[in-house]
């Protein structure tokens, strides 16, 4: 299985801790990215999930990180902009910022005299009025004096007034403080950005400009420079911006990303359009970078075409290797870095090979491998979670140890203290004396601990076997569709009236399908009456899948021109006007959806034994396509559809010659490779054969 023979993965080196040496079964289409990255050419990356985008991409990253030697720090700033400060000014400044410090005046509205100043001016003005006053005459006196009171009343009215409210008008004005005026730090880069950003998440993406419920104007509003947020384009300046997700990504932003590969520069604005933040807008922001985007295949349809031409490589990734023994190995390595990485117990040879089968089956082939390492990842999980429910008891006492061990280390560090170790001793000193009352109970635990002990000397260190791993398989606790399959047979299977290896029967067939996506195998029956009709016609019943109506018609034109040309190796007991013929199949206790072409051949055996009133042998499943010529087409889901037939319990299980190549398990049952129609006819029917004219 692998070259390198171990008893366990513990065994085996280290996995190196480089990223790009842990993807597996991707090289060709990491050197494009390679190449793409080191040249700025943009990429679209495409796959199946769990193929290994994120991390070649990550991967990437890290390598041009470690070797980009002329790469220039920079920094972006936010400034106001006094003229119009809507328009805040964003300037990215290479090299190392330092912030200057400046003394700034601000402009603000003169603010009235304070109490102090006026004291001193109505002491002087009642001076300067009582020095005037000696010289007239006292009739006058009066007057001037009511006059003079009057004009100061007013005066310090006024003065009052402007002194309570004057200040908070030159408060509540235009008022611009030094902070306010402040240039605020947005960004720092100091090596070569790998910026990772989902595709529906405008905000990240492109930047924007935060909500200010006062406003946004100085003093008590925080001012637009400070409530800008830079998007992920303009932090990968100079580096990789890397979107995963396209099929999310909206049309305009689609645009605002193609503007930004073609100018080179993007401005921020509000994205809301009912915040205070819409009516701000910065100057054009720089963002040269490198763009990589990823998806699955049919996530392409979703980019528009001028984006879409913008991108240099298009890249699909594998999802299946060869299976070679230096794959083989390669997938051995990916086991132990898994292990290592998520600090799993070592795995066992036989696991090991298990996951090998697995990652054939997987990939439907027992000449391939699975690249979808994802799942295999889970499974290897989950294997591990089994291994070590086993011993939860042990997890516990363990836990319970290793507190017990925390506490007298905590004992320890604060001795030497005064309160606490006081606190520490009266607290030890009543566990003590609780250890004391309860010392009988303590020497029987012991005693057990000892039995323990020597019945078992030493603890076992816990491994995953191949056990825990067939566990994960036969529970489908990997996949949820394959879960639904078995909940699905689990309940009904009892209730189908399907009996193999019982007495020939007319019309009557056992074809083979998978239940869901990544599901499990099933057999179905297949039956066929034929009537006499005037208008005659082939009608199909519990089938609502057009492929699976194609085919059945097409079995259907195929069926009837084997029997009246008359040279197929089999005989009616009578002539036979097809033109009188209504034609009847029924998929039985079908009652989900049935669509594809792999029951054609079933079919047409199944109308070939009604038309000529020949039976069919039950020891037997078939599955296959067909064509107008009678060859027999390759179909999906072979494993999973010869596992159901072992299953059920059939003796026989007919299968296209060309998938034979794709067979795991050939244990169990007889497999029957079939290139044409006329090669089974002679094994599946009960007469004997006739010559053909």
């Amino acid at each position: 299985m692998f070259s390198i023979k171990f008893k366990t993965t513990d065994e085996l080196s280290e996995p190196s801790p480089r990223l790009i040496d842990q993807i597996i079964g991707q090289d060709e289409a990491l050197n494009i990215v390679l190449s793409a990255v080191i040249n700025k050419r943009h990429a679209l990356l495409l796959g199946d999930p769990g193929v290994g985008k994120s991390m070649m991409v990550k991967a990437v990253g890290e390598l041009i990180e470690k070797s980009s030697t002329d790469f220039k720090p920079y920094t972006i700033i936010a400034k106001p902009n006094l003229k119009n400060p809507e328009k805040p000014i964003v300037e990215l400044i290479e090299g190392h910022y330092e912030e200057k410090i400046e003394v700034i005046s601000p402009s603000v509205v003169r603010q009235p005299p304070n109490i102090l100043t006026l004291i001193i001016f109505m002491i002087l003005f009642t001076a300067i009025t009582s020095y005037l006053m000696k010289g007239l005459p006292e009739s006058k006196v009066l007057g001037v004096i009511a006059t003079v009171s009057i004009v100061a009343f007013a005066l310090a009215f006024v003065i009052i007034f402007l002194t309570i409210f004057g200040a908070t008008k030159g408060s509540m004005s235009n008022t611009v403080g030094p902070m306010d005026l402040k240039p605020m730090i947005l960004y720092e880069c100091k090596k070569k950005p790998l910026v990772r950003a989902s595709a529906y998440n405008v905000t990240k993406l492109l930047g924007d400009v935060k909500h200010c419920p006062l406003g946004g104007k100085p003093p008590l509003g925080t001012p637009p420079h400070k409530r800008i947020i830079l998007g992920a384009i303009h932090e990968a300046h100079k580096g990789i911006l890397y979107v995963d997700e396209i099929k999310t990504m909206p049309p305009e932003v689609q645009d605002y990303i193609l503007t930004a590969l073609q100018d080179k520069h993007l401005a921020i604005s509000g994205r809301n359009p009912n915040s205070s933040g819409a009516t701000v807008e910065t100057n054009p922001i720089p963002c040269d970078f490198t763009l990589i985007m990823s998806g699955n295949m049919d996530d392409v349809n979703n980019l528009r075409a001028p984006l879409l031409d913008r991108i240099d490589y298009k890249i699909v990734l594998k999802n299946k290797m060869e299976n070679t023994q230096e794959n083989r190995d390669k997938l051995l390595q990916f086991i132990v870095q898994e292990i290592k990485n998520n600090n799993l117990n070592p795995m066992t040879y036989e696991a090991c090979c298990e996951i090998v089968k697995i990652a054939q089956l997987l990939a439907g082939s027992k000449d391939k491998l699975t690249l979808r390492l994802r799942r295999l990842s889970n499974i290897i999980k989950m294997a591990n979670d089994i291994a070590m429910g086993k011993n939860i008891k042990d997890i516990i006492d363990e836990m319970s140890k290793a507190e017990v061990e925390e506490i007298e280390k905590e004992a320890k560090r604060h001795e030497g203290t005064t309160e606490d170790d006081k606190k520490l001793k009266s607290i030890m000193g009543v566990l003590n004396k609780i250890t004391e009352k309860d010392k009988g109970v303590k020497e029987g635990i012991e005693k057990e601990t000892v039995e323990k002990v020597q019945k078992y000397p030493k603890k076992e260190k816990i491994y995953i076997d191949i056990e825990h791993v067939l566990t994960v398989l036969n529970t489908g606790i990997y996949s949820m569709s394959k879960q639904v399959a078995i909940d699905y047979l689990r309940n009904f299977k009892r209730y189908k009236n399907i009996v193999p290896n019982d007495t020939p029967k007319v019309g009557v067939v056992y074809g083979l399908a998978v239940l869901g996506y990544d599901g499990i195998g099933d057999v179905t029956k297949i039956i066929t009456q034929v009537v006499d009709s005037k208008n005659p016609n082939t009608h199909l019943l519990n089938i609502s899948g057009d492929l699976a109506k194609h085919s059945i018609t097409l079995a259907s034109a195929l069926s009837k021109k084997y029997v009246s040309e008359g040279k197929l190796p089999l005989k009616s007991e009578e002539d036979i006007d097809l033109n009188s013929k209504d034609i009847y199949i029924q998929f039985s206790q079908s009652y989900s959806k049935i669509d594809g072409d792999s029951a054609t051949a079933a079919v047409c055996l199944s109308i070939i034994s009604s038309l000529l009133k020949i039976p069919l042998k039950q020891d037997f499943a078939i599955t296959g396509s067909l064509d107008l010529n009678g060859n027999i087409l390759a179909i999906g889901g072979v494993n999973e559809k010869i596992n159901a037939a072992k299953e059920y319990g059939f003796k026989r299980v007919i299968i296209p010659k060309s998938n034979m190549s794709d067979v795991i398990d050939t244990e169990g049952i007889q497999i029957i490779p079939a290139n044409t129609l006329e090669e089974i006819i002679p094994l599946v029917f009960e007469s004997n054969p006739l010559k053909i004219n």
